[in-house]
């Protein structure tokens, strides 16, 4: 039987059979796994900054027994999370059961390392965009980048003017054994030319300066589809309006609080 949930520990031991643990990971991932035993999974629901309060009731809502164990809870840099068929961890937890897709992601500045609503928006909804190379526009902390390659969609482009973002990247793509899939470079959006994006499928998770730097380096052929978020609600209808008038249409729509993003195609 599991412990109480009215106090939530620093460490437990999930235990059960590793198809068990598998078919449990998105909840489990939220509890922050950190190390694999013998019998099951040690997680540290605290750690990355997790709130108790959020916490308790995914303790609850946990069907496999767990119990409390001694043990520090390690200093994690962001929460781990399972959105869009990939699990996404720091090196300091628990790799992945076989046969869920992981990213490794290092610390840094980059936007969008942790659960950014518009990044778990955008994890969700690459699943309605077709397959082929891709161009990360603005790649932050590179996780759009980072999930497109490890899930087998294509190679991808990730540019970032921000320096940190691009080391940030870098360092993400070597940890996630990701150097074959994704080239990230520095450089402005309005710096691309027709060759960065001609042909890729372009997720752009970035402010209203940076779309509007897109549209206007984006030349003819439009891109096949585009995926794009950073917006609020009136940002959202300016930017999808425009490229709509060259020629896309708007296939999907999400929000999650004031935060929008949305799926164009190529007419």
């Amino acid at each position: 039987m599991a412990e109480s949930t009215s106090r939530v520990p620093g460490r437990i031991r999930v235990t059960g059979a590793p198809g068990e643990i598998a078919a449990a990971f998105a909840l489990i991932a939220d509890l922050e796994p950190v190390e694999w035993v013998s019998g099951g999974i040690e997680c540290a629901p605290l750690a990355g900054g997790r709130d108790p309060v959020d916490q308790a009731p995914r303790l609850a809502a946990l069907t496999l027994p767990w119990g409390e164990v001694a043990g520090a809870s390690p200093p994690l840099p962001f929460p781990a999370a399972v959105g869009g068929g990939v699990y996404r961890r720091s090196p300091g937890h628990a790799a992945a059961p076989p046969g869920l897709p992981e990213i490794v992601l290092v610390a840094g500045e980059g936007f969008g390392l942790a659960e950014h609503p518009t990044t778990g928006m955008c994890l969700e909804l690459m699943r309605l965009l077709p397959d082929g190379p891709a161009l990360d526009a603005g790649c932050g902390s590179g996780t759009l980048a980072l999930a497109w390659a490890r899930l087998g969609r294509g190679p991808v482009l990730a540019v970032d003017l921000d320096p940190r973002s691009v080391t940030q990247t870098l360092e993400s793509v070597v940890a996630s054994g990701l150097r074959r899939a994704v080239v990230c470079r520095r450089a402005a959006l309005d710096q691309l030319d027709g060759l960065d994006i001609t042909g890729r499928v372009v997720l752009a998770n970035a402010p209203q300066q940076a779309q509007d730097a897109l549209l206007a380096v984006a030349g003819d052929p439009v891109p096949p589809a585009l995926l794009i978020s950073g917006l609020d609600a009136k940002g959202m209808d300016d930017v999808a309006e425009q490229w709509v008038a060259r020629g896309m249409r708007v296939t999907a729509r999400d929000s999650t609080g004031r935060w929008q993003a949305a799926i164009l195609v190529a007419s």
